[in-house]
């Protein structure tokens, strides 16, 4: 009599239980997809009866069920570890402060995104770099937009391309792509000649009743063009507008943009600079 090596028995039960754990499952999934009504649950294979005898077939189906997926969940291997992903590089530029990044989450909400190529520029001007949980939503956002893309990859720097190969799922490739459209068109607009001259006129369109919702995205582009300087002043003359049902949604669309954008320059550029007037005073 040949003895049996060690371990041969315990390696046959497993698979035995394997293949009846499969066999298993496959009859109670068809009984499930028939209906307990139309086709009563199988006799169970040995060592997998309901622990608990019930009479309604629909309950037998889903405790013998639960059991077979409990034993099959537990008895998976583990698959092997996937290898290390390489460290982000380094960036020693520091992050923009706080209030800054809560404004940059809520452009990128589409609430007065209007100011995102200022913050961006801000940003990279005071050799800032954009807090890297938003790296991901500003990628995705130049995937349709090459020179947004360009734009956006120097604000986040050598974090961009590590991202790109590391998270595959978010479609951006590791190298830009040729930026076919104007890069001027994803960056701040251009101050007017007389930012005063155009304060004066967004009041008047007011005093007019011009300034209706329809006409809100061209006084969205004035806002978002004056020099900073003169932010103040529009805020205030804009809370002295009396109400008007055909004007106060604009007026306080345009309060808010006014307050958002004051608040952003502030934030990303405390230094003293003349062309932006104190704000403090």
């Amino acid at each position: 009599m040949t003895a049996n090596p060690a371990g041969v028995d315990s390696v046959n039960a497993e698979v035995d239980l394997a293949q009846t754990a499969a066999h298993e499952w496959s009859s109670l999934v068809t009984a499930a997809v028939l209906g307990t009504d139309r086709r009563p649950p199988p006799r169970p294979t040995s060592g997998w009866g309901s622990l608990r005898h019930v009479d309604d077939p629909a309950l037998e189906l889903l405790d013998r069920a639960a059991s077979v997926a409990t034993a099959r969940r537990a008895g998976v291997k583990p698959s092997m570890a996937p290898p290390p992903v390489t460290p982000a590089p380094f960036d020693g530029r520091p992050v923009c402060p706080d209030r800054a990044a809560d404004i940059l989450g809520v452009l990128l909400k589409g609430t007065h995104d209007i100011l995102l190529p200022e913050w961006m520029a801000l940003c990279a001007a005071s050799r800032l770099q954009p807090p890297r949980h938003f790296a991901p939503t500003l990628l995705l956002r130049g995937r349709r937009h090459p020179g947004f893309d360009l734009v956006v990859r120097a604000l986040i720097g050598p974090l961009a391309g590590w991202l790109a190969e590391a998270m595959p799922e978010l479609g951006v490739p590791v190298t830009p792509k040729p930026a076919n459209a104007v890069i001027e068109a994803y960056l701040p607009p251009t101050p007017p000649a007389d930012s005063g001259a155009v304060v004066s006129a967004i009041i008047t369109t007011f005093a007019d009743r011009s300034a209706t919702w329809a006409a809100v995205a061209q006084l969205r582009q004035a806002v978002a063009a004056i020099e900073p300087r003169w932010l103040p002043a529009l805020i205030l003359e804009l809370n002295r507008v009396p109400f008007h049902a055909m004007t106060e949604r604009t007026r306080v669309e345009l309060i808010g943009l006014a307050e958002i954008r004051r608040e952003m320059v502030v934030t990303l550029d405390p230094a003293p600079n003349p062309s932006r007037g104190n704000f403090d005073q």
